[in-house]
């Protein structure tokens, strides 16, 4: 709850939506959800489980950029409607299974010094942007922004800095031809403490805010952050036998 607040205090206005995976116990999830928070679900048994807790669906996004079947099944049957994509074939299969669904494109963003850099694996190219746009406005699609993760722990505000601007880029483009795109996500990645080095997130966070103000002030902000919510709520306990 502590780092919950701690993200509404210097990430004013944004919409915090925990990554489940990063920590699925009960007891995590109840407390954030009592706290206001929201969800990033990358799986259908994490959707179930936050529809049996009476978390409401549209406080739950869809994030993992390849949803499964059973995935795509679970949206549909627990009303989730918000998702990621970052391809063509993603697109047809989220218009077939939850029509007219809310999707943000993600966009690939540069970071090597991310402890895990996901942008090797995820993430559409900017100048593919406005063709999957357009193939998901075609599908019947709400394409309503753009969202990126700049990696995992991530020590430094320059990745979101530039990949903010980078998307301020794309939103001016897609205004062009006719979008009126309205949310940026703009992930995790934020760090906790670790044995080597102790990061003045405050400052991150700052320099983070004060590039939003400077491109989207008017546009609905969203995070995800997972490690940095649950890292340093739990204690692991191992014995060591040999």
């Amino acid at each position: 709850k502590k780092n919950y607040r701690f993200l509404g205090e210097h990430l004013p206005g944004v919409k915090v939506h925990y990554a489940v995976k990063a920590n699925p116990d009960r007891r995590l999830v109840e407390a954030l959800a009592e706290n206001g928070a929201c969800f990033d679900v990358a799986s259908d048994g994490e959707m179930l489980e936050l529809a049996a807790m009476g978390v409401a669906p549209d406080r739950i996004i869809y994030a993992n950029p390849v949803k499964t079947a059973g995935g795509l099944a679970a949206a549909r049957q627990t009303g989730v409607y918000k998702f990621t994509f970052d391809s063509e074939h993603e697109v047809g299969r989220i218009a077939a299974a939850v029509p007219g669904g809310t999707v943000l494109l993600r966009i690939k963003v540069d970071n090597p010094q991310a402890l895990v850099d996901l942008n090797k694996k995820f993430g559409a190219q900017p100048d593919d942007a406005l063709r999957l746009l357009r193939l998901a406005r075609a599908a019947g699609l709400d394409a309503a922004g753009l969202c990126f993760h700049v990696g995992s722990q991530s020590t430094s505000a320059r990745a979101y800095s530039e990949a903010i601007s980078v998307c301020r880029r794309l939103f001016d483009a897609a205004a062009a031809d006719g979008f009126s795109l309205r949310c940026l996500d703009i992930g995790g990645g934020f760090p906790i403490p670790t044995p080597q080095e102790n990061i003045d997130v405050a400052a991150m966070l700052a320099e983070i805010r004060q590039s939003l103000a400077e491109h989207f002030p008017a546009v609905e902000i969203w995070s995800e952050p997972g490690r940095f919510i649950c890292g340093t709520a739990v204690n692991l306990l191992t014995r060591v036998i040999g």
